[in-house]
């Protein structure tokens, strides 16, 4: 017990440096759109609910995006998404198939996936048989440089993220319980 009440300190004191030191010095006023992501999470139990909200600031998120260990990202990785998974390519396809209010849907399994367009953004629904249901709006870049089609560093992704502007980034709901991370405008 008292091992993980020293880990959790320490990650807490890390995490404090880490948004002091991106407070103070802060990234290029690339970022025009988001200030940074709240996160919030409800969770019941016994009759109870919890709840635990906390923003990360734009900056954190740019500096941590720094120390990334890849430089690009981007490749096939229809390999991973075997037994049948949905893949980028089938959510690009289904992006193009949907139309204004009309979302196309792609089913698997115990899944159903309604997938629109929404500028250069793709919002994906993501609905199972077990009563759990995950929302999630991405730009289209990202999608397409796992696919294989694009190549992206952790730089770009920020851009397109901040490009996105502020709103719900994903939004996921398991019965009673919620987690939602939403972009806030500058």
């Amino acid at each position: 017990m008292k091992e993980t009440r020293a880990v959790v300190l320490g990650v807490l004191i890390v995490v404090v440096v880490a948004i002091a030191v991106a407070v103070w010095r802060r990234p290029a006023h690339e970022f025009k759109r988001v200030r940074g992501y709240h996160v919030e999470i409800q969770k019941t139990e016994n009759g109870s609910s919890k709840h635990l909200s906390f923003t990360v600031p734009m900056t954190l998120v740019a500096r941590v995006a720094t120390m990334v260990p890849f430089t690009d990202l981007g490749s096939d990785i229809r390999n991973d998404w075997g037994n049948g998974d949905v893949t980028p390519r089938d959510i690009l396809d289904a992006a193009d198939r949907s139309s204004p209010g009309k979302p196309a849907e792609i089913t698997r399994d115990h899944l159903r996936l309604q997938v629109s367009t929404e500028g250069n953004a793709i919002e994906i629904q993501i609905r199972d048989d077990w009563d759990r249901n995950v929302r999630v709006r991405v730009p289209r870049a990202l999608v397409e440089s796992l696919s294989g089609q694009k190549r992206l560093s952790p730089r770009d992704i920020l851009q397109k993220l901040d490009e996105m502007g502020p709103g719900d980034v994903v939004v996921i709901k398991d019965r009673d319980d919620q987690v939602t991370i939403t972009a806030q405008a500058r």
